[in-house]
């Protein structure tokens, strides 16, 4: 069966209609045609036959981090006279850590929902691909030293590309694009697969979580310095003053820019590491195979989605590189 995606309201269209009957918007994405049943018998037999890898690392050292930073940002909060309660301060700080872990909480649910995400039943496959394709990512899970095989599901859309999120190892997810699905062969949807499984046996979203929570935390402080001396000091004639309000402007900005630049460095980080587990896991030609095609691929994210750029394996290439969550393709390929 045929469909579109409206990029207005996302909905999917079965039929092939050139305006959606939901919203009345003209349908810019072509109608997709499902093309031949992926068989990936071949290789999950030989991921399972090769040696298991132990993930090396531990959050135990991430959350040290976190609580230490945690606790500095709670102390200097303390002693640092802003004028306010420092409860209210305390009220502020805990308010970010709410919505940075609240949406790591609810990531699954909600990358499910807004990418429309059909799930493969293991207990009833729909057709054989489902099968095929679950059974790669069982043994994957199984080399990656796993526990438990993530949730897997199929999204519609043109782009290649996938994704994977979740809350710990043992409440993830693994989606994979109907374009990614269609245009790629075996070894390379096999490779890409690897990637995002490597993802979630590196914590890496949990990892980000808490990279983002101590950032804040020092972004908080700033801000916090920031609101020191807003009287002017006897000492300082008005035109000094102002240039010391100039320049502590200058230094807030400087610094929270550097922050975001940290975050996205971080994050460019993880994506390598994904990259290498990904050859250790299934092949080295296999994961250069793949990005070569992601290299010709223009990822076009429909509007609610681009918030999880940050998730997929491949994202649309940015202004600065400083600024992006990905790193270049073309050194992911060195």
């Amino acid at each position: 069966m045929s469909f579109a995606i409206c990029r207005e309201c996302q909905e999917c269209i079965k039929d092939k209609v050139d305006i959606c009957p939901n919203c009345g918007n003209l349908l810019i994405q072509d109608l997709l045609e499902p093309d031949e049943a992926k068989n990936f018998s071949a290789i999950a037999q030989n991921i399972m036959d090769s040696t298991i890898i132990r993930v090396k690392g531990s959050l135990l050292a991430w959350f040290g981090w976190f609580l230490a930073a945690s606790a500095v940002t709670i102390l200097l909060i303390r002693f640092i006279p802003t004028g306010m309660a420092l409860s209210f301060l305390l009220f502020l700080l805990s308010i970010g850590w709410f919505f940075l872990f609240g949406g790591l909480l609810f990531s699954r649910w909600n990358s499910k929902r807004v990418y429309h995400v059909q799930l493969i039943n293991p207990q009833h496959f729909r057709n054989e691909e489902e099968r095929n394709l679950y059974q790669l990512i069982e043994a994957l899970r199984l080399k990656s030293g796993l526990t438990k095989v993530p949730e897997v599901g199929i999204y519609h859309s043109l782009e290649i590309n996938a994704f994977a999120t979740g809350t710990t190892k043992n409440s993830s997810i693994v989606a994979f694009s109907t374009g990614l699905m269609d245009d790629l062969d075996e070894s390379a949807i096999a490779a890409i697969a690897a990637h995002e499984i490597a993802h979630i046996a590196n914590s890496d979203r949990l990892k980000m979580v808490l990279v983002q929570s101590m950032l804040y935390s020092i972004a908080f402080l700033i801000m916090i310095f920031s609101l020191k001396w807003d009287n002017q000091p006897a000492q300082f004639s008005t035109n000094v003053y102002g240039l010391i309000i100039i320049a502590r402007f200058l230094c807030v900005i400087v610094l929270s820019n550097s922050i975001i630049w940290v975050m996205k460095a971080i994050s460019r980080h993880r994506k390598f590491k994904a990259d290498q587990l990904a050859a250790q896991l299934f092949n080295p030609q296999a994961m250069i195979h793949a990005l070569e095609h992601l290299r010709h691929d223009k990822p076009d994210f429909l509007k609610n989605q681009r918030a999880y750029a940050e998730s997929k394996v491949n994202a649309p290439a940015g202004g600065l590189k400083i600024f992006s969550t990905h790193p270049s393709l073309e050194r992911r390929l060195e």
